[in-house]
């Protein structure tokens, strides 16, 4: 079982190695993209990237004219997006901090938390990011949740095994579902090939599960109204045959 407040070593050394190599820069683009159609962003809107890593969806954003912010708890992965931006002269406000207590207030047009990035905390900091980021959109604000982890998909799964190449890195992870506590518990394994020991590194972390349904209470109790439960960012409901899961939802 991983420790009480695991992503404040995970993200670090190789972990953070493997997310760099994970997404192209044409998957960053083709994501920011279609991020943009679903949160209808249409020109210089401001917009919140949380918990944002090195900047990738963030720097595309930017790129496509939206005023954007970021924060993120990696000192490393915060410093990067500064340097990557001014590589690509872009402005970003780029912060570190921690996702549940958000420095904004009424500041944002839309807000995004993407990738593997909610659910690491109990219920009740889970719950504090919600709020959060109700409290940094403006009202009529506009925010994308994607949860890979929803129940619906999480159960369906029948192995919870499963290894990924990246260059001369091997990913290899397998978790638990421990049903009494509702979380999914998964121990990471870090193989670097380009090192004659073939060191491995491993890390462990804790996501809670929620369905679909809890996810919109819980948005719904933060502040949220006008919720969708989409099974992809083309619009289609979240259903059955759903092998994606996000949430988008308007600051009431």
């Amino acid at each position: 079982m991983a420790d009480e407040g695991w992503w404040t070593t995970f993200f670090e050394g190789p972990a953070l190695e493997l997310w760099r190599r994970a997404h192209t820069g044409d998957d960053s683009r083709g994501q920011a993209a279609d991020i943009a159609r679903a949160l209808r962003l249409s020109g210089e809107e401001r917009v919140l990237d949380v918990p944002c890593g090195n900047g990738r969806l963030a720097l595309e954003l930017a790129a496509r004219g939206a005023s954007v912010s970021g924060l993120d708890a990696s000192e490393e992965f915060v410093a990067e997006a500064r340097r990557r931006a001014a590589e690509r002269g872009l402005e970003l406000e780029l912060r570190v901090g921690d996702m549940r207590e958000l420095p904004w207030e009424d500041a944002f047009d839309a807000l995004l938390c993407a990738g593997n990035s909610f659910g690491y905390f109990d219920e009740q900091g889970n719950a504090a990011f919600l709020r959060a980021a109700a409290r940094a959109l403006r009202r009529g604000g506009r925010f994308l949740l994607e949860y890979p982890l929803v129940a619906e998909l999480v159960l369906a799964r029948r192995e919870f095994r499963d290894w990924r190449i990246f260059g001369e890195r091997i990913l290899l992870s397998e978790a638990s579902y421990d049903a009494r506590r509702g979380r999914l518990e998964t121990t990471y394994a870090f193989a670097d090939l380009a090192r004659a020991s073939g060191t491995v590194e491993r890390r462990t972390a804790s996501y809670q599960v929620y369905t679909a349904r809890e996810v919109e209470a819980n948005l719904r109790a933060a502040g949220f109204a006008s919720i969708e439960l989409l099974g992809d960012l083309e619009g289609a409901p979240f259903d059955r045959t759903s092998s994606e899961f996000h949430a988008r939802a308007v600051r009431a």
